[in-house]
């Protein structure tokens, strides 16, 4: 393909939609064409701004001949329809995590996309964090021996917060509130870190938001190297964020824009390093880019439609064990 940029349409331009926009914009290989959103206010606006055609509707988005690509920042059970009829359009996607709402569903979009020769790219963009890259380096050298468990948290008080879209507060559109929209960024970093997930044991509680949705979890995970993996994930308390690995030979503190390393010898304290990082948008800039990357030349994405099967079939254990109180193992959720 000779042309150098991939002419994009952006669907759901509000709250989180904003951010991806920006990262479209800053994506020297991406052109922003078209945009639709039910509120249709913002789309007029981010018309107007961009200078992109405002659709009447998503179908008459994925028409638009000027659209190659789609990126989908909308509720999650939309995902699978939504990427569905853009490849019948022969549209390239991204999606937002989750990839979609379920693991059948997931497996049907991977399987159309594949067939249609079209990419499919899903949000995991928490991966590509520096801090997450760099913890990349130290683990891949064997700089704390070897991994013996991992613990993190990643929490917001979105629940408690005007503004929560309704189909985040019902169960059936959002299985599993807070790991379902916060605690699969770890999921899927931890993979990527470490090993993948074998199983989980979960627990989930209703604590202060109003309906029948659970906004408080917590999960114990085995990885398939064998160390357990504490997750929590709560939609209703102070912001949190963390991931922390623990070695043989020191910790492995990750925070969001810094990296604190304990090294020790024999148990005791040896040595420890901080490194701090100037993130911003950068993870999300070069999702966006890597979407245009892969389109234009080609390539498979980092975080294709594997991944995002993955880290919701996590998801779907964790669902499955909240339900049933015992351990479920992810190849059965995935079989």
């Amino acid at each position: 393909m000779s042309k150098h940029k991939v002419t994009i349409g952006l669907v759901g331009v509000a709250n989180h939609g904003n951010t991806i926009l920006n990262a479209i914009n800053a994506a020297p290989n991406l052109s922003l064409v078209s945009c639709f959103d039910t509120n249709t206010m913002a789309a007029e606006q981010v018309g107007r701004k961009f200078g992109a055609r405002i659709a009447s509707s998503y179908d008459d988005l994925i028409k638009d001949p000027k659209v190659e690509a789609v990126a989908l920042v909308t509720p999650n059970q939309l995902h699978a329809d939504q990427a569905g009829k853009a490849a019948a359009a022969g549209r390239h996607v991204f999606v937002e995590k989750p990839i979609s709402n379920s693991v059948s569903d997931a497996r049907e979009m991977i399987r159309t996309f594949k067939e249609a020769g079209l990419v499919l790219m899903v949000g995991h963009n928490t991966r590509r964090r520096q801090v997450f890259r760099r913890a990349k380096e130290i683990l891949s050298n064997g700089t704390i021996g070897t991994i013996v468990a991992l613990e993190g948290n990643l929490s917001r008080p979105a629940g408690l917060q005007p503004g929560l879209p309704p189909w985040k507060a019902d169960p059936r559109a959002c299985p599993l509130l807070p790991m379902t929209q916060l605690g699969i960024h770890l999921v899927d970093t931890a993979e990527y870190l470490v090993s993948p997930i074998r199983s989980v044991s979960c627990v989930a509680a209703r604590m202060a938001m109003p309906g029948n949705v659970y906004d408080t979890t917590a999960a114990v995970l085995q990885l398939e190297s064998g160390a357990p993996f504490v997750l929590s994930s709560y939609y209703v308390s102070p912001d949190a964020y963390f991931l922390r690995i623990y070695g043989t030979g020191g910790v492995l503190h990750c925070y969001p824009t810094s990296l604190r390393l304990e090294l020790t010898e024999g148990g005791e304290p040896k040595e420890a390093r901080e490194e701090s990082f100037e993130e911003g948008a950068g993870s999300y800039n070069l999702q966006m880019q890597e979407f245009g990357d892969c389109i234009l030349w080609n390539q498979e994405p980092e975080t294709g439609g594997q991944e995002g099967l993955r880290a919701l079939a996590v998801i779907e254990a964790m669902t499955q064990s909240v339900a049933k109180s015992t351990t479920i193992h992810v190849a059965d959720i995935l079989s």
